[in-house]
């Protein structure tokens, strides 16, 4: 796993890349909210996919415990995966989820289920032969997207 900058870019980091942006909370806690985030792509099922995601996640959180001395100690986190923009262009977070450090943990050790969003898999996983996913292009969708642009830019998921 490797962390790449971010920061006033469009860079979207494809797995197993993925990035952290910081926002100042003070106001409401003494700390930041820290998105750590990257985009994924599908695997052949709905299942194995799902599986995929939530490991990314649980692989987020240990990364983030194992630097811990990096971050504040009232920090929080934001873990957040995401389809690229080939695969869709809106509603595109599958996973969001975090908390203080103890949640992090928590996650990390698999103690906490990492949710899926509502609707994360809508239309990418054909129910039959007949049926055909899609991009918002109308192209078929791809089963898996390409690391060797892990810089791809696009919009924030």
């Amino acid at each position: 796993m490797k962390p790449v900058e971010t920061t006033g870019t469009e860079v979207e980091p494809i797995w197993d890349e993925f990035g952290i942006d910081r926002c100042d909370f003070r106001r409401h806690w003494n700390g930041d909210l820290i998105n750590v985030f990257s985009i994924v792509g599908r695997k052949a099922t709905e299942a194995e996919t799902e599986h995929f995601i939530k490991e990314c996640t649980r692989s987020l959180a240990r990364w983030v415990i194992e630097h811990r001395d990096q971050f504040g100690p009232e920090d929080r986190f934001q873990f957040i995966i995401g389809w690229p923009k080939a695969i869709r262009a809106t509603a595109r977070q599958t996973v969001k989820t975090g908390g203080t450090f103890e949640d992090v943990e928590k996650i990390a050790d698999g103690l906490v289920q990492v949710d899926m969003r509502r609707g994360w898999s809508t239309g990418l996983f054909p129910q039959d032969e007949e049926s055909e996913a899609v991009a918002s292009d109308g192209q078929p969708l791809p089963y898996s997207v390409s690391t060797a642009d892990s810089t791809a830019p696009a919009d924030a998921l």
